[in-house]
């Protein structure tokens, strides 16, 4: 019966992930559809692809299209010199987009010298970037002699070359941001949700509504979030419209990338409510394992920082070393999910699904990276990424809400458990500890073996007070004695009721004067009693007492100590009856 209620879980759960996917799949090409049409006609005047004269390794190439051209293997140092002429219906006006991928480039018209950029960096042996310049051609450029010449910063920089673009000037920038509005606007959703996750996050750790383990979890899925839009950001050439700087955009774009799988698996780790041993074992057994992988991800991208700020290596020579990490870590995800998966485990069960969702399409983008880096003409430059956006947004979201349900679910669960807890060990009456909670304080007091002074009391005239004014009355009457001591004593030590008119206080002597303190308290304690207003002018206020201290006396335990305090209470109470 349980087996067939979970796989009915089990389908209900994968219906609601399916069509909540296909909802905001549809509603995402809708829009990206929608945006597409809306700024069909902001782009390029002009895309210089054919017509070039190509130079590369003293070879020279004419009528070059550079859409299918392709050089091969480059080395660090390989010139190629590209020349064309401008077109003649080119307006006045325009700039020239030149799209590099770590080489540094010249641009001449009519063989004078008008940009450069990242030359200085080459001849200094330093690391070049990658994304395009808007170089300004001025006007009266059409039928003038266009020349780009290109030099690799590294080996293999780019097996072929991206066709110069022509821009109207005057409306680049916004057309630029229009005819990438969908890439813009992703980005700044993941960027967005991430910094509103971390401020959740804060204010949890803050409030401590939830545990410290479940806001660093929290905190990993909104870096991720934020990560994943930073590298789409950058990825997608959308800093240039912001600055130009193409060196810092790589360095963190490759950051980016490279810290994605921490994050990641940061999330996974299990902080979960097991209820029995084996879900226990079971998550430190993969918690031990994300554990190794986390904290090879640590090492790594530390060792890189490292190499990269004080070595001036390339962040991008450990991309297949990062490439394999990436696949180590999708690969231990999504089966340990498929496994929970497999076994009916509903506890995480859109986490589950969109796990597995993500890791596939990741794996499946990682495998398309590598063929265009090796068999494109483009090379990496040529590579986009495909469902990985759209099955991002669906993990965040559904992570987002998998996570807030289990932990406001957690966070419900161990206040009802806490409730229990204080009812179970707390004097309904009074609100003190009661005598189960006194009994596990006294064992934790004897193990750990610390010095105590144990006051046994007993409140005077509570009898009278129930059989001349009734029970209503006398509860007032304890309640009142009990704020009392409350207000003596709270702060400095341990307050019980253990039966009807009977309470115990403990202190834990630490301060040379604590003794003294104490001694003083119960001297004027009958004094601040017979001052109570009990509601009844024939009932006044008195507790009879006995204490006994660790340091003076050879009690084996501390029920032996208050077994003799109980003796000195009585023999106090007594003295009180004579007195009368």
């Amino acid at each position: 019966m349980e087996k067939k209620r979970n796989k009915k879980s089990i389908v209900k759960t994968v219906i609601r992930l399916t069509v909540m996917s296909f909802i905001c799949i549809i509603s995402l090409g809708c829009m990206i559809y929608w945006l597409r049409f809306m700024y069909r006609d902001m782009g390029a005047t002009h895309y210089l692809h054919y017509g070039w004269e190509l130079v590369y390794n003293g070879k020279t190439y004419s009528g070059v299209d550079l859409r299918s051209f392709s050089f091969g293997e480059t080395k660090r140092g390989d010139v190629v010199e590209l020349t064309c002429t401008i077109p003649e219906d080119v307006t006045a006006d325009s700039k020239l987009m030149v799209r590099v991928h770590y080489y540094d480039v010249r641009v001449y018209l009519d063989d004078e010298l008008i940009f450069t950029a990242d030359s200085d960096r080459y001849e200094k042996g330093l690391t070049l970037g990658s994304g395009f310049y808007m170089v300004d051609i001025g006007e009266n450029t059409a039928g003038r002699e266009l020349k780009l010449v290109f030099r690799a910063g590294e080996d293999n920089a780019f097996s072929s070359l991206a066709s110069p673009e022509i821009w109207k000037a005057d409306t680049f920038y916004q057309d630029y941001a229009a005819g990438n509005i969908y890439y813009l606007a992703l980005s700044f959703f993941f960027i967005v949700v991430g910094m509103a996750m971390i401020v959740m996050a804060l204010a949890q750790e803050v409030r401590r509504t939830f545990s410290f383990a479940d806001s660093v979890r929290f905190s990993s899925l909104a870096l991720l979030a934020m990560a994943f839009g930073i590298w789409v950001f950058t990825g997608s050439n959308l800093t240039e419209i912001f600055t130009d700087d193409l060196i810092r955009k790589v360095d963190v774009n490759y950051y980016a990338f490279y810290f994605l799988p921490i994050f990641f698996i940061g999330f996974h780790f299990e902080t979960g409510r097991f209820k029995d041993e084996k879900g226990i074992k079971q998550a430190r057994i993969r918690n031990t394992f994300y554990g190794i992988a986390w904290l090879f991800g640590i090492v790594f991208v530390t060792y890189v920082c490292y190499m990269h700020i004080a070595c001036n290596v390339g962040l991008r020579r450990y991309l297949h070393i990062a490439h394999i990490y990436d696949v180590i870590v999708v690969a231990l995800l999504v089966c340990v999910r498929v496994y929970d998966l497999i076994k009916g485990a509903n506890r995480h069960a859109i986490s589950n699904y969109a796990t597995v969702m993500t890791g596939v399409a990741a794996l499946v983008d990682l495998i398309r990276y590598n063929y265009y880096s090796r068999y494109s003409p483009r090379g990496s430059a040529g590579f986009t990424l495909s469902v990985l956006y759209i099955v991002m947004i669906v993990f965040v979201l559904s992570l987002f809400f998998d996570y807030m349900s289990d932990t406001v679910r957690g966070a419900r669960e161990e206040e009802r458990m806490g409730l229990i807890s204080k009812l179970a060990y707390s004097d309904a009456l009074t609100g003190l500890n009661n005598r189960q909670a006194t009994e596990q304080y006294f064992d934790t007091i004897d193990a750990s073996g610390e010095q105590y002074v144990v006051v046994q009391f007993d409140l005077n005239n509570l009898k009278a007070a129930n059989d001349t004014y009734g029970h209503e009355e006398g509860d007032k009457y304890i309640e009142l004695f009990a704020e009392t001591l409350k207000h003596i004593f709270e702060g400095r030590g341990y307050i019980s009721r253990t039966g009807g008119d009977e309470f115990v206080y403990v202190m834990l002597p630490k301060a040379e004067g604590d003794r003294k303190w104490l001694e003083g308290k119960l001297r004027d304690l009958n004094a601040i009693l017979s001052n109570k207003d009990t509601g009844h002018s024939g009932l006044k206020m008195s507790t009879a007492y006995g204490s006994y201290d660790s340091f003076d006396g050879d009690a084996r335990t501390i029920r032996d100590g208050l077994r003799i305090a109980d003796a000195r209470m009585y023999e106090m109470k007594k003295k009180m009856k004579e007195s009368r």
